[in-house]
């Protein structure tokens, strides 16, 4: 039924008044930039934490695994290493001259570093940065561990992710094709 009396007709233009301006507000805070990257950072942070959540523990399965493979690779390595120094005297001066010198290499390959670390200051502060955030981590992780042992593993894992990453992003920069 259509109203006719002119106070049913303002009545409705009021109502009709009311029900656009109620949209209008909707459609405002609908398209507001502020809501719209509000929600896109929320979704962004639900995505990221999804996938933290399904790499974590393949990450964490992987380190254990790296690590027990390169513990025993190096007591195979250490024991044919005696046995070969026990059977021959002669290696053993050898070999403590190419200690001497891997000292001496890993100095001035110390040395060299820093002269980059000086000569590139960008770079430098990128590495004081990732050192201090991965101290900050470290330390918050004894002090989880400390309080819950529960944590521990969850700290180990969030170490073994960042070390991973950091790999990743090293290889990238320096070109390399896909981890084997």
């Amino acid at each position: 039924m259509t109203s006719t009396s002119p106070d049913e007709i303002r009545s409705d233009i009021e109502a009709t008044r009311a029900r656009l301006g109620e949209d209008l507000d909707e459609l405002s805070d609908r398209v507001s930039p502020q809501k719209v990257a509000g929600r896109t950072a929320q979704d962004l942070r639900r995505r990221v934490s999804s996938a933290t959540e399904t790499v974590r523990p393949k990450v964490a399965a992987t380190a254990g695994t790296a690590t027990e493979k390169a513990r025993q690779t190096a007591d195979q390595a250490k024991a044919t290493v005696r046995r070969q120094l026990d059977a021959h005297p002669q290696v053993t001066a050898t070999a403590q001259r190419a200690r001497e010198t891997a000292g001496s290499a890993a100095g001035s390959a110390s040395q060299t570093v820093h002269r980059q670390l000086d000569a590139h200051p960008q770079v430098a502060a990128k590495v004081s940065q990732v050192r201090d955030t991965a101290g900050g981590a470290v330390s918050a992780g004894r002090q989880k561990a400390a309080a819950n042992p529960r944590v521990t593993g969850s700290a180990a894992a969030a170490a073994a992710l960042l070390a991973l990453l950091l790999f990743v992003l090293r290889h990238r920069r320096h070109g390399t094709e896909a981890l084997d």
